[in-house]
């Protein structure tokens, strides 16, 4: 057992090492080749920063997604910077500081409270607790959130907190109503589909609960008849435990919203116990098909599915934005097989998103104030990257990562996205399961009451592109 023991952890050290290399480099602003103009230390800086887990339960995710954040940033700035008038040359170097926090609330704070003495611009954030904890502080402080925990309460009432894409909520809906449009009623017409959640006991874990339960009472298709919470490493039998009990009920359809460890294995329980296809496993998009079919292999990775907002490059490898996200990888990276992934082409968003809020407040600033690209990049505050930047991003192409940027939807709406598609195993491969559509809009009916997000539409279906 002690040779075990010191192995795992001489392995987790190597391999924290070999990542916080390539990381760090992020943090400076990387050298331009020699050029006849200016020097590239001429060039006006901005700084965006970064709050993330690489280690602890979330690495799978974290350290794919911001590995290609990370290549992102490096290729923007061989380019020179960032490109402000859209000429095709840099014009501002983005300095990058961020720190890891392990999913240690402690040093989560510590590091927000050292990071808002440098006046952010634009904060990135992990992890749903975190950023409803924060969403008061960032409001006060008028930092905006850029977060990856998509939880309702952080866009319910709207204040500083920007999500990636929808909400958990809407995206749990939409996909399980997917199910039932194109698998579950054709082969049972009439019936209500039985919902229920295996999923973490915390605010991230519990977050597709309430909003896929109201949105199923809304549109009649389906009940959640349970609700049942496991360990964040749970045991194949507890697990097979739940599941029993789920049969009994006559569930069909279990959801989750994990992380890829937890989908792997409620997968390995419906197998062992025979109850696939009669009962299907679907997860949030934490959850990627391809490391799934990584962590199980084909057998028990079949059947398994779960929405994504970007285009896949086990399934896509022709669409442009994963050929950009390739060449990042094969420019910067080191080599590893399995990358671009899907975590590696929403960390590639993330930071394009990041850096078009600035370019963009940079841009109001200077027509604002009539002043210079250089005043601006020392006047831009938090504020004019939220209503300048973020707030704009509707339409956007993002490098053509995903379809175009479909939120936000209105002046009270905090998503940056609001589109889906369903990619699962099928046949011991990652497929894609269905067309992009609009996912549920399940704005709380109070908050319509009171008086937020006059200019957008409930709307408890997903709407087909």
């Amino acid at each position: 057992m002690k040779v075990k023991l010191w192995s795992k952890v001489t392995f987790v050290m190597v391999a924290l090492v070999m990542m916080a290399l390539p990381l760090a480099s992020a943090c400076a602003p990387a050298a331009a080749p020699p050029t006849e103009g200016p020097p590239v230390a001429a060039k006006p800086h901005v700084t965006i920063h970064n709050i993330i887990d690489l280690t602890g339960a979330y690495a799978p995710i974290a350290i794919p997604s911001e590995k290609g954040g990370k290549h992102f940033l490096a290729w923007m700035a061989e380019q020179g910077g960032l490109d402000v008038d859209g000429d095709g040359v840099g014009d501002v170097i983005v300095d990058y500081h961020w720190a890891e926090f392990g999913n240690v609330d402690s040093r989560f704070m510590a590091s927000y409270k050292r990071f808002r003495l440098e006046k952010p611009l634009i904060m990135e954030m992990w992890s749903s607790p975190n950023q409803e904890m924060l969403k008061p502080i960032c409001e006060r402080d008028e930092i905006p959130m850029y977060g990856i925990g998509f939880s309702d309460p952080q866009l319910y009432p709207p204040a500083w907190n920007y999500m990636d894409c929808w909400s958990y909520g809407e995206s749990c809906a939409g996909a399980i109503e997917w199910y039932y449009d194109e698998v579950f009623e054709p082969a049972h017409p009439g019936e209500k589909m039985q919902v229920a959640h295996l999923t973490w006991s915390s605010a991230y874990g519990r977050a597709g609960e309430e909003p896929s339960t109201r949105a199923g009472e809304n549109n009649g298709k389906w009940e959640v008849v349970a609700c049942e919470h496991c360990l964040t490493h749970p045991t194949d039998p507890e697990v097979m435990a739940y599941l029993t009990s789920f049969e009994g009920m006559g569930v069909d359809m279990v959801w989750s919203n994990t992380i890829v460890n937890t989908p792997a294995v409620i997968m390995k329980g419906l197998h062992k116990l025979d109850l696939y296809p009669e009962m299907v496993h679907g997860a949030n998009l934490w959850a990627p098909a391809d490391q799934l079919l990584q962590i199980n292999g084909p057998t028990t990775s079949e059947g398994y599915f779960c929405p994504q907002p970007v285009y896949v490059p086990a399934c896509d490898p022709d669409q442009a934005g994963v050929k950009f996200a390739k060449m990042l990888q094969d420019t910067y990276g080191r080599g590893e097989a399995w990358l671009p992934n899907i975590q590696y082409m929403r960390g590639v968003r993330m930071k394009a998103n990041m850096t078009e809020s600035v370019r963009r407040a940079l841009v109001g600033v200077m027509d604002r104030d009539g002043c210079d690209l250089a005043a601006a990049c020392d006047r831009v505050t938090g504020k004019d990257v939220k209503e300048m930047g973020l707030q704009t991003l509707a339409g956007y192409e993002c490098y053509d990562l995903c379809p175009l940027m479909g939120a936000p939807a209105g002046k009270d709406d905090r998503r940056l996205a609001d589109t889906d598609r369903v990619v699962g195993v099928k046949d011991g491969k990652v497929v894609v399961l269905s067309g992009w559509y609009k996912v549920p809009r399940l704005i709380p009916e109070e908050m319509k009451a009171q008086g937020y997000f006059p200019d957008e539409e409930v709307k408890y279906t997903r709407t087909p592109l």
